[in-house]
């Protein structure tokens, strides 16, 4: 049941996205980026094997932190 509801948010995101695309053209490379990885990230819920699907969501996490980490350095740099 939570792989099917995972799944249709996923595609309510992609016609979102679509949809932001119609309506402002200059959105494209955004918008392809964020559907792979949207696309990616519902896809990964299907995957079988636990134990790789762990690392896989393990590493995403770290990279978060890392780029929040980066973004915070930037900020207090007065880089953004």
């Amino acid at each position: 049941m939570i792989r099917k509801a995972i799944l249709a948010a996923g595609l309510i995101y992609l016609a979102v996205i679509v949809f932001q695309v119609a309506a402002r053209g200059s959105l494209l490379l955004q918008a392809a980026i964020f559907g792979a990885v949207l696309a990616g990230g519902t896809a990964l819920y299907f995957y079988r094997d636990e134990h790789k699907l762990e690392k896989v969501e393990i590493t995403v996490l770290w990279i978060c932190i890392l780029l929040f980490v980066l973004y915070m350095a930037v900020k207090i740099g007065g880089f953004a």
